[in-house]
């Protein structure tokens, strides 16, 4: 049987552009979430706010796992270091 591939090739790009589209899902959601609560008086979407919040806590779960595997540089040599 074959393994599952756990090594990815990835360059801060490609991991700039994964962040960049689950933050517009995250948006996108939070819009529905938004909408349905302002048209109270409308058809409900079959609970579509309850999937909603829960593809949110999912995605920004998948957005803190990938910013706690970033290996943050900072200079070790320089007196006065300004992030930016």
């Amino acid at each position: 049987m074959t393994k599952a591939n756990t090594t990815f090739n990835l360059d801060i790009r490609d991991v700039e552009l994964i962040e960049n589209a689950l933050n517009s899902i995250i948006t996108k959601q939070s819009s529905t979430i938004i909408n349905s609560a302002d048209n109270r008086n409308a058809k409900p979407q079959d609970d579509c706010p309850v999937e909603a919040k829960s593809q949110i806590a999912e995605l920004r779960d998948l957005l803190g796992r990938l910013h706690n595997q970033k290996i943050w540089y900072r200079p070790k040599n320089a007196a006065t270091y300004i992030g930016g």
